[in-house]
């Protein structure tokens, strides 16, 4: 059954979608930071910006469904670590919307638009004990480049780094 998907660009006041889908995601926030994610989590996605960024490099998106309910969670900072490498800080999809390839479609659009935008890489970082996650982005054709250390949330992660060649 084919299935109609949009997507909206969202600012502070569309918080509340992004927070549908942090709260849908449990697994993902209780993996990440041993809780349920809160509205500061979802403003935080919106909000944050790198250091030497402005908001105009970030692009936060939300994927709607046929009903406009919020599925999914896009977050993308371009020319970031460097110029030509965008890095997509999150691509999260409700645990309901897994699976049927709505993924690769959306990595699709990003890695075009990125492409269209002078892009020559995409990167981003996967929590190390995120197997699911891992395997879909090296089944993209990503490689991992090193592995750091962070903390979500008072719990620390080693981040696998993963890198994409676009051109």
């Amino acid at each position: 059954m084919k299935r109609n998907y949009h997507v909206k660009f969202l600012n502070e006041k569309d918080v509340a979608l992004a927070e549908a889908v942090c709260s849908a995601s449990e697994d993902y926030y209780l993996m990440e930071q041993d809780k349920l994610a809160s509205k500061s989590d979802a403003l935080k996605i919106i909000t944050e910006i790198p250091n030497g960024k402005t908001r105009f490099d970030k692009f936060v998106l939300a994927v709607l469904d046929e009903n406009e309910q919020p599925i999914g969670l896009v977050d993308i900072v371009s020319d970031y670590p460097r110029k030509g490498r965008w890095f997509i800080g999150l691509l999260l999809l409700t645990p309901a919307a897994r699976g049927n390839g709505l993924g690769k479609v959306l990595h699709q659009t990003i890695k075009e638009w990125a492409n269209d935008g002078g892009a020559d890489s995409l990167t981003l970082g996967v929590l190390a004990e995120n197997e699911k996650a891992r395997g879909f982005f090296e089944h993209l054709g990503y490689t991992k480049a090193e592995t750091k250390e962070a903390t979500y949330g008072g719990k620390e992660h080693q981040v696998d780094i993963y890198v994409l060649e676009i051109k």
